[in-house]
């Protein structure tokens, strides 16, 4: 038995071949890129605002606890 035994196999192989190659070479700028430094992540900022958002969601809660 032929390993691919209609048109549409190997298409959809080819496709799978085309995504891999997308995908793993996604991954790999990525590693590439953070490495070098170029992009980078601001975890104060993420914090900061983080700590704002829980803080709006802790008085919107303590408002609907006050209007039960």
């Amino acid at each position: 038995m032929a390993m691919f035994s209609s048109p549409s196999m190997i298409m959809m192989f080819i496709t799978g071949v085309i995504i891999l190659v997308f995908f793993f070479g996604a991954i790999i700028t990525a590693i590439v890129q953070t490495a070098r430094g170029k992009w980078k992540v601001d975890y104060d900022a993420l914090a900061a605002k983080n700590a704002v958002e829980d803080e709006a969601r802790r008085k919107a809660r303590k408002l609907r606890q006050k209007q039960v």
